[in-house]
């Protein structure tokens, strides 16, 4: 192969990846905020630790009634092994996030593709543990010196009660939704906006 075969062959090289310093210089300050994102996700893994922890543990401290006691823990089976499979994911995004380099444009649809896939995930998440949330909150009331206010209860007029349940449990659900949607983005969507930021100023060059 003379030069002019290596002069063709460099010229029919696609272009796309090729990356110019002050293009390199904006795409590798998308680390600053994927170290918060980083950071974040492993204090989220630790909190979800402590959680599947703690609560097995609140039942002993508010003497449930045997079978107020037993629900509690066939809720508990179920939900630990949501929180398990939640926290698996936790971890193979926090592995990804940590290995991914920021070097090419590619790389940079990557990680911001993979950061909104992993905050719909969270999102997704967070849902499925409002009825548990919900049990728990009625559930843990009722424990063996709670006779009074069952009595206080069964002696209210149903509607009344009905209301005020429906109630709690409309303030509860927006209270939830309110706290997940701003934590995900407080801790997860000002950051991938950042990176998206970064994304379009590279378009528009």
């Amino acid at each position: 192969m003379d030069f002019n075969d290596i002069q063709n062959a460099w010229n029919n090289e696609k272009t796309e990846n090729i990356v110019l310093p002050n293009n390199l210089e904006k795409i590798q300050s998308v680390n600053m905020p994927l170290d918060k994102i980083r950071k974040n996700l492993k204090k989220e893994l630790i909190v979800q630790v402590i959680s599947l922890i703690l609560v097995p543990i609140i039942p002993l401290f508010i003497d449930l009634k045997y079978s107020f006691f037993l629900a509690y823990y066939l809720l508990y089976a179920v939900s630990i092994i949501i929180s398990i499979a939640f926290a698996i994911r936790l971890y193979i995004y926090y592995k990804n996030f940590a290995n991914v380099a920021t070097s090419t444009k590619d790389n940079l649809y990557e990680i911001y593709y993979n950061i909104r896939l992993f905050i719909e995930t969270y999102k997704s998440a967070s849902y499925t543990f409002f009825p548990f949330g919900l049990f728990y909150m009625f559930l843990l009331p009722l424990g063996k010196k709670s006779g009074k206010l069952l009595n206080l209860i069964s002696n209210t007029n149903q509607e009344y009660v009905l209301v005020i349940v429906i109630l709690i449990v409309f303030v509860f659900v927006i209270l939830m939704w309110f706290m997940t949607e701003g934590h995900t983005k407080l801790f997860y969507g000002k950051y991938a906006k950042e990176i998206r930021k970064v994304i379009d100023e590279l378009k528009e060059e």
